[in-house]
């Protein structure tokens, strides 16, 4: 019996638990308006089942870095996602989620991302290649490097 579908959290969107099974390569199906200020983007993908990502601001710019801010224009692309472990808030070490891969972009990503209110560090996404979409590593391909204290959800 495959334990990872008993995993899953009770809640209304995609959350670090989720992952706890390992990444996953999602395809954008529409990105809307989130359901708080806090979590104003909801990024919809094939299967969700009614839990969307709500990605935290790092994350978010990394979209817009890689993407750009039309995000009418997400639909079909796709993301791998993995829990980083290191992600702290409060001081305190709580999980996120992370971006690995992106696809539609052709070289890797570095951007530098906040880790706390004084320090920033580069955080590389990789391009997201039919091969990789098709491998669940047990860990990302090309860990990211910076955590940060804005990223709970």
């Amino acid at each position: 019996m495959d334990l990872t579908t008993t995993l899953a959290a009770k809640s209304n969107q995609l959350n670090t638990d989720d992952l706890i099974a390992g990444p996953i390569t999602i395809i954008v199906s529409k990105v809307t308006a989130g359901s708080t200020p806090e979590q104003p983007v909801a990024v919809h993908y094939e299967g969700d089942q009614g839990k969307p990502w709500q990605p935290c601001k790092s994350m978010r710019r990394i979209l817009v870095a890689a993407w750009g801010p039309d995000a009418s224009q997400y639909a079909g692309r796709r993301i791998t996602l993995f829990r980083d472990p290191d992600v702290s808030y409060g001081g305190v070490k709580v999980g996120g989620i992370r971006i690995s891969h992106l696809s539609n972009i052709d070289s890797p990503l570095s951007i530098a991302l906040t880790v706390t209110r004084q320090k920033r560090a580069p955080y590389r996404v990789e391009p997201l290649t039919a091969s990789v979409a098709k491998v669940k590593p047990d860990k990302p391909v090309a860990a990211p490097t910076a955590a940060s204290t804005d990223d709970l959800f």
